[in-house]
């Protein structure tokens, strides 16, 4: 039996609606019900700190607010700008000149009803040092009627950046020395569209491979210079924006992360769900998605374990009188036991601090004030790792309004640390009543919307660089900044030389790497060859067959687009390479559908005669059956591995690509298709259980063939109506939580023709097929609601 803790609102099988809770309405005068959303039947919400023994929460001055900071050793802290010259900062991007771009979230909770939230005020402004002194002495508002920004990214031309529905793009110009707006355009109409506040798409990171990726979300995008071909995209990639500059295109990859989302010199991504620090993945973006019959959630890897060490307690976690959020008893009595906020995180590329602390894994806990470090480790199949400190983080402060929530690798070598510094951090959608009154009690609803701090981390006793103006240089003096020593420097130069298509490049890139015996300046150079579509057979070649296994796996990786004229050599080639190593097996399996070769299944068959235990193997194989997955099934479909056929009997058969929709009454369709629009939207499901309703890892589980949507229509309802409470099991997995799901029946945000319409929309799509000819009727609801009025607590598993 697996055992899975969920947290805050992503709780049980039917958690769809979390986000809707029991509102107080004034005008039908019921007393008794609460005036927060994040209410839920159930809770008892008591105080677990006595109010005399919480310490007060004042704003504090900036050197106040560092003498809080109780920094590791050998580290320093510093603070490079502060209020009145940024306000609510969420997320940062340096341009090549080292300015920094920030999005600035002016109207998010300037008191507990959040009142004017979708007011467009938010900003994004330029931050920059004119004195050459560290702090940023310069603030220039570039835009100022963002409606809630939280996405913000450099791209050759201009900046993308994101409002709480759509991504845009925005020219830079400048004019008589200041950078204005020149064209600015809807890139992509979707990019948040849908959900609430805390569950939009965000981050919007370039990574090696010259794509932008993006956290709670399952989409990713390229800037592709107009003098380049496309041969080189999947077929799966749409064109969606262009201008003078680039296409944009637009393509599926794996649903990841909740809040920020960073990667390692080899493009592996990393991101985190709130209750959970830095998770990695162990191969590379979009790994498992070549073959179209086949479907594989990827799977990313605790870095560490999940507690946190405050400085403070923390009595205002929007869920503190629940056993178990704080610590109980002893001397950290009250203080934050667990992530329960986990933000923007980040793997350290930086050239400031020491060797050994290079892929640091460090990530953000604003409810608890802190920022949490660990030593990345990496082992086969498996990345994991260790806390930095013992019972100890590398920044914690005890004030209450330090609220890191992003962390960027800067072009000094340092960290910088994006504070929000603001009282709540608990959007209204979600906020209880308990913790409302936390926030009254300290007055940590006064003053925001006024504040925001930024910060950097650095090594003791190790100079900072003076800045560098990148976009000063030409082509030629970029190519030796992708071996630069910092990050930043690396995926920089690249950008610039891939997105302005120097392949006049080339051939300097190509020694470049060819002279260096650094890892990562090889698999950087080889993208970036990648990118400027200049990649051949010899060059992989020499590289699969010299340097580090990394290298040698990118080289793998990157020969998946070689013409069809080489395959037949690279065969030969990754025959002799998966006898040496796992790794490298693993690799070769993921492209081995797309070689044109009759020897393409012999590799597979070979890759699970040496491998087929280790992990990722079975996966890897099938999905490099690519767009031959008829060919390499019919041949490999009776291999003697149990769990290997398995996997081939049900290709092709994809739930979240199957509905009973046409097989539905006139009504039925016409609930189903508002219930699809409601799972999207309104009722912001997806953001618990995924867009294609097969759960999110630590969030919400799946409702494929789920018992408590398929089997009893009535006991879903009743479960709809007055929610659920742990543990249950399903599919034979049983979940424990101590967490309640909601009901509705006192709710009025959904009415029961809109629970009739959800309802039906479950039983109906991603393969189950429960009313066939029929749908879930309103009558039903109003039926069970009449027959339930004396239900005032959620129901248990033993009570149906």
């Amino acid at each position: 039996m697996k055992s899975r803790v969920s947290v805050l609102f992503c709780l049980l099988p039917l958690l769809l609606l979390s986000q809707a809770v029991m509102a107080f309405n004034q005008e039908n005068k019921v007393a008794e019900k609460s005036a927060f959303k994040g209410d839920r039947e159930g809770h008892v919400m008591k105080d677990p700190i006595d109010k005399k023994d919480i310490p007060p929460a004042p704003i504090l001055t900036v050197a106040q607010a560092l003498e809080s900071m109780h920094v590791a050793d050998g580290f320093v802290l510093e603070n490079i700008i502060s209020e009145p010259n940024i306000f609510n900062p969420v997320a940062l991007a340096f341009d090549p000149d080292g300015r920094i771009w920030v999005a600035e979230m002016t109207r998010f909770m300037p008191d507990i009803k959040g009142t004017g939230e979708e007011v467009p005020e938010g900003n994004i402004a330029i931050l920059e040092d004119t004195t050459g002194d560290g702090k940023l002495d310069t603030r220039t508002v570039f835009l100022n009627d963002v409606i809630l920004p939280r996405t913000i990214s450099i791209v050759e031309g201009g900046i993308f950046y994101a409002d709480h529905t759509q991504l845009y793009f925005t020219e830079v110009v400048e004019r008589d020395g200041v950078l204005v707006p020149g064209i600015r355009e809807v890139a992509d109409s979707e990019y948040a569209a849908g959900g609430n506040l805390e569950h939009k798409p965000n981050a919007m990171m370039y990574n090696i491979d010259n794509w932008y990726y993006n956290a709670k979300s399952s989409d990713r995008y390229k800037a592709v210079p107009m003098s380049h071909s496309t041969t080189s995209l999947p077929q799966s990639a749409k064109e969606i924006y262009r201008n003078k500059f680039w296409r944009l295109y637009k393509d599926k990859t794996d649903f990841r992360g909740q809040w920020g989302v960073t990667h390692d010199d080899f493009g592996r991504l990393y991101h985190n769900k709130n209750h959970e620090p830095i998770s990695g993945e162990y191969l590379l973006p979009g790994s498992l998605r070549t073959n179209p019959e086949f479907k594989a959630s990827p799977t990313a890897h605790l870095i560490g374990e999940k507690s946190v060490f405050p400085v403070r307690i923390n009595p205002g976690v929007n869920r503190a009188y629940i056993d178990g959020v704080l610590v109980g008893e002893g001397e950290n009595k009250g203080k934050l036991a667990n992530f329960t906020a986990a933000s923007g995180s980040l793997i350290y590329r930086g050239d400031n601090f020491p060797e050994d602390l290079y892929g640091l894994a460090l990530t953000p806990e604003p409810a608890g004030n802190l920022i949490s470090a660990r030593r990345l480790l990496e082992s086969e199949g498996q990345l994991s790792g260790v806390a930095l400190l013992d019972k100890a983080e590398i920044i914690a402060s005890t004030d209450e309004r330090f609220r890191p929530v992003n962390l960027h690798n800067a072009p000094d070598g340092s960290i910088y640390i994006v504070d929000f510094y603001h009282g709540i951090i608990q959007h209204k959608e979600f906020l209880t009543s308990y913790l409302g009154k936390q926030i009254k009690d300290r007055e940590l609803d006064q003053n925001n919307n006024s504040m925001g701090r930024l910060y950097r981390l650095r090594w003791n006793g190790k100079a900072l660089p003076q800045p560098q103006s990148l976009s000063l240089l030409s082509t030629d003096e970029l190519v030796p900044l992708l071996a630069h020593k910092n990050g930043w420097h690396r995926d920089t130069a690249r950008r610039l030389i891939v997105q302005t298509g120097a392949v006049e490049q080339a051939k300097a890139v190509l020694d470049l790497i060819k002279n260096s015996h650094d890892e990562r300046v090889i698999i950087n150079g080889l993208w970036t060859l990648n990118g400027l579509e200049r990649l051949n057979y010899e060059i992989l070649n020499h590289f699969m067959r010299s340097g580090t296994n990394k290298v040698k796996a990118s080289a793998i990786a990157l020969s998946a687009y070689l013409p069809q004229r080489y395959h037949s050599e690279l065969l030969k080639t990754l025959a002799e390479l998966i006898e040496t190593d796992y790794y490298l097996a693993l690799q070769a399996a993921l492209i081995s559908g797309k070689l044109a070769s009759k020897d393409s299944v012999w590799l597979s068959k070979k890759i699970l005669d040496l491998y087929a235990e280790k992990p990722y193997v079975l996966e890897a194989v099938v999905s490099g059956f690519a767009n031959n997955s008829k060919q390499f099934t019919a041949e490999l479909a009776q291999y003697p591995n149990a769990e290997f056929r398995y996997i081939v009997d049900n290709l092709g058969k994809d739930p979240s690509q199957r509905n009973n929709r046409n097989q539905l009454a006139t009504q039925g369709i016409t609930l189903y298709d508002q219930g699809k629009t409601l799972y999207n939207g309104k009722g912001a499901c997806s953001a618990c259980h995924g867009a294609d309703g097969n759960g999110i890892d630590g969030m919400g589980p799946t409702f494929w063939q789920s018992e408590w949507v398929i089997t009893d229509k009535q006991r879903l309802a009743k479960v709809l109506l007055h929610g659920l409470s742990g543990p249950i099991t399903v599919n034979g997995e049983q979940w424990k939580t101590n967490m309640v799901m909601p009901g509705y029946a006192n709710n009025p945000v959904i009415n029961d023709e809109e629970l009739a319409a959800i309802a039906t929309y479950l039983r109906n799509t991603w393969g189950n097929a429960a009313d066939i000819d029929g749908q879930v009727s309103v009558e039903l609801f109003k039926k069970v609601r009449e027959e339930t009025t004396g239900q005032t607590t959620p129901y248990q598993q033993d009570d149906f």
